[in-house]
């Protein structure tokens, strides 16, 4: 696992993928090289390997001693260095990351801010390895890690530089399942015939905390017990464990809410992880991309199942994407209050299957509505949302309709309606 692989094969894969990224991302502009976004702010000499994303370094210049944090990935932790301890995965990737960097390597710290930390003080940096075949430090240390499986995609909000390019490198090896994506990686899969699908609603950030949740649902023929199965995102923090009893019927499935509440309520299929902030990182598109993941290991650790957005050029395409369309809309009558109450979206499902539409959204102009869990539309059916307030005195049945409760319009007399996943892939639009 320690062996080095071509440096100038990875150069040209990153500088083929940088380019590729440009001309996907029209919005920003081209980078000619794919370290452009950062800075080279320190040499170093390797001294210590800590973790998978982790290393201890002596700078060239001053002599000083820094714990380094990759930038890019998160690895699986290994706080004992040893193949019983820590996360599954985590001593394979410690010994990954000693093979790339092995004692007394040099190497170049980069950075978009010099000032960058994280966890612990700990400096973030994009590490390369010097080549002697090369005469370069050209060995992107993420990278390489992330192409051998050993590294979720992490992001950091102003040290985005190098995401879109790790994030298509780890998507190849969870297709391969490499290294920590291989569903044997500890031990024989628990129930390896489950079919788990994850949705991810990051919700309001003006509203409470228990507004950003993640669907678990299964997706299988058969019943599937995910008791001691963990929940998490790209980070350490906020981690949930299925209690035991948690079997899923096909097509049963479990709301996870970031916050604190009571099990079973106000829903009956409602879960709580029980933290105090929100977890899912927000969405941002260009080549400093960024964004997060649900990840469901199973009880021996193995990564299972995980849904990562926003989608790239590698994201599979939405099976609802010619199935559900905005069937018809109304911008309303008259004027202010009463033009709200008139205006509506109804979408419909033109497939031949189910479709359930959890944790999708509206969104028109600054107006934006998310479906509510368990709301799936039977082939040929339709479902509306309406901009003003229900009747008085009506229950509102969500699984066919729904109210934005607004006293002002949200259509006006030119503009658009999307329909988005929660991987804000666009589904279906129309204009006027």
């Amino acid at each position: 696992m320690g062996a080095r692989f071509g440096v100038p094969t990875m150069k040209r894969t990153l500088v083929a993928l940088a380019a590729a990224t440009a001309v996907v991302l029209t919005a920003a502009p081209a980078q000619a090289g794919p370290w452009d976004g950062v800075t080279a702010w320190e040499t170093a000499t390797v001294k210590r390997i800590v973790d998978g994303d982790t290393l201890i370094v002596r700078d060239d210049v001053t002599g000083a001693q820094s714990r380094i944090r990759l930038l890019g990935i998160n690895s699986p932790e290994s706080p004992h260095g040893t193949a019983s301890a820590g996360q599954c995965g985590g001593w394979q990737a410690t010994e990954a990351l000693k093979g790339f960097l092995p004692i007394g390597t040099k190497v170049r710290l980069l950075s978009a801010d010099q000032s960058s930390k994280g966890k612990a003080d700990r400096p973030q940096r994009v590490v390369l390895a010097y080549s002697e075949a090369s005469k370069d430090f050209d060995l992107d240390i993420a990278w390489a890690m992330a192409e051998r499986g050993w590294g979720l995609w992490f992001t950091v909000a102003k040290e985005a530089a190098m995401s879109s390019l790790y994030r298509q490198v780890i998507e190849r090896a969870q297709e391969k399942r490499l290294g920590m994506w291989n569903p044997n990686l500890c031990g024989e899969p628990d129930q390896p015939d489950a079919n788990i699908e994850l949705r991810i609603h990051r919700g309001d950030a003006k509203k409470p905390i228990n507004d950003e949740y993640v669907i678990v649902k299964n997706r299988g023929a058969a019943p599937v017990d995910i008791s001691g199965w963990v929940l998490r995102d790209s980070g350490n923090a906020a981690w949930y464990q299925f209690p035991g009893g948690s079997v899923l019927a096909p097509e049963d499935y479990r709301v996870v809410h970031t916050g604190a509440g009571t099990p079973s309520l106000p829903q009956p299929r409602d879960l709580y992880v029980g933290y105090k902030a929100r977890i899912y990182t927000a969405a941002g598109q260009g080549p400093a991309l960024l964004g997060d993941g649900a990840y469901l290991l199973d009880k021996y650790g193995n990564f299972r199942f995980w849904r990562e957005y926003p989608c790239t050029t590698e994201c599979d395409d939405d099976p609802y994407a010619s199935a559900i369309v905005i069937d018809d809309f109304s911008l309303g009558k008259k004027k202010g209050a009463k033009r709200a109450q008139t205006q509506w979206v109804r979408v419909k499902n033109r497939g031949t299957a189910t479709t359930c539409l959890d944790t999708y959204r509206i969104e028109t102009g600054n107006t934006r509505y998310s479906f509510q869990p368990g709301t799936c539309l039977a082939p040929g059916t339709t479902w509306t949302l309406n901009v003003g307030n229900p009747p008085v005195g009506a229950t509102v049945d969500y699984t066919t309709t729904d109210f934005l409760r607004m006293r002002t319009p949200a259509l006006w007399s030119s503009g658009s309606v999307t329909l988005l996943t929660d991987q804000d892939r666009i589904i279906a639009k129309r204009s006027w």
